[in-house]
């Protein structure tokens, strides 16, 4: 497993799985983990896992809603 952070600006439309994000022309920051399956010695296969959610709040797509706390 690799975890690393790709950094860059959002300058064309970007797809992720609750619809597609317009560009923003911000500065972004992603964690982003490979899984890496391994056979006979040898990577056979990568799964890429990227924070989405983190993401698109950045983007500012999302937001977190605070709850009030009760009296």
């Amino acid at each position: 497993m690799l975890v690393f952070w790709q950094r860059g600006r959002h300058i064309g439309p970007l797809e992720l799985p609750f619809g597609e994000i317009g560009p923003t022309g911000r500065e972004v920051e992603v964690r982003v983990i490979d899984v890496l399956s391994i056979s006979d010695g040898r990577i056979s296969a990568i799964q890429v896992v990227p924070d989405n959610l983190g993401l698109a709040m950045q983007l500012g797509a999302v937001q977190l809603v605070q709850r009030r706390q009760p009296l």
